[in-house]
């Protein structure tokens, strides 16, 4: 399974993208393609491949006036199961969130901070259910099988009862928060039952931000989180809003955003 790396002109060559696409590539045990997108007639060369332990590397440019769309044609062009780009993290505008918006493929995002090299240790999926949530968790499950790591499933939502003055305000938001746990526990459960999974972590996190919630269940250094594309309605809103959008920038780890109409292979 072919992992694209897309490289930007003059990145290092221990970028966090290449450290993220060198792990997944020898998790699913597949060559790695780094792929830098140029300018028609710009005439840059793919350059060396840089050495990567264990994984066989290869370079190559392709020319295109828009960056997300030479990425996907590329990585249709070499049947690539998952896209690593460096974004840190992808916001509005940038190369991750317009390829993660068109991509018929994952988007793995390594991140602004460092990239551990070592094995994949647990999957975590974002659930926050709607049409694709249950192909996104099976993306997850089939990351995570790949990889060897656990598989944890995760729900996060924000707490407003801090905000409330009232001590009756306060119990209301409490039970309010305590019935979504419930419903996105039993959700999570149920989907899972339907993927035959039955060894997953499941938890549903509530805290003062979306953010604040993804920060607090804990993080591996080898983990990774699985995020639907479409996790907050629309397309973009994943990384233009919440919820979708804040657990993208409350994450401590890289990404994978899917489409959620595929799994990996």
């Amino acid at each position: 399974m072919t992992v694209l790396v897309g490289r930007v002109p003059g990145e290092e060559p221990g970028s966090g993208a290449l450290v993220l696409g060198a792990r997944l590539a020898r998790a699913l045990g597949g060559p790695l393609v780094v792929c830098t997108v140029t300018s028609p007639g710009d005439g840059t060369p793919a350059g060396p491949a840089p050495a990567v332990d264990g994984v066989e590397v290869e370079t190559t440019v392709v020319e295109d006036r828009s960056v997300p769309g030479g990425l996907a044609r590329a990585a249709h062009a070499r049947q690539a199961a998952v896209i690593v780009l460096g974004d840190a993290p992808p916001g509005p505008g940038s190369v991750g969130a317009r390829l993660a918006r068109s991509a018929d493929v994952p988007v793995a995002v390594a991140g602004d901070s460092a990239v551990h090299d070592g094995p994949v240790t647990r999957v975590t999926c974002a659930w926050g259910g709607g049409r694709h949530a249950s192909r996104v968790l099976a993306t997850a499950v089939d990351l995570a099988r790949r990889t060897g790591g656990s598989l944890r499933v995760a729900s996060f939502g924000p707490q407003r009862g801090t905000t409330v003055p009232s001590e009756a305000g306060l119990h209301a938001e409490e039970v309010v928060v305590e019935q979504w746990r419930e419903q996105m526990l039993a959700a999570q459960r149920a989907a899972l039952d339907e993927l035959g999974v039955t060894d997953a972590e499941t938890l549903a996190a509530a805290g003062a931000t979306v953010e604040e919630a993804v920060m607090g269940i804990g993080w591996d250094d080898g983990e990774l989180l699985v995020v639907g594309a479409n996790a907050a309605g629309a397309a973009t809103r994943v990384l233009l809003g919440d919820p979708g959008g804040a657990i993208v920038r409350g994450a401590p780890v890289p990404v994978v955003l899917t489409p959620g109409t595929t799994t990996l292979s």
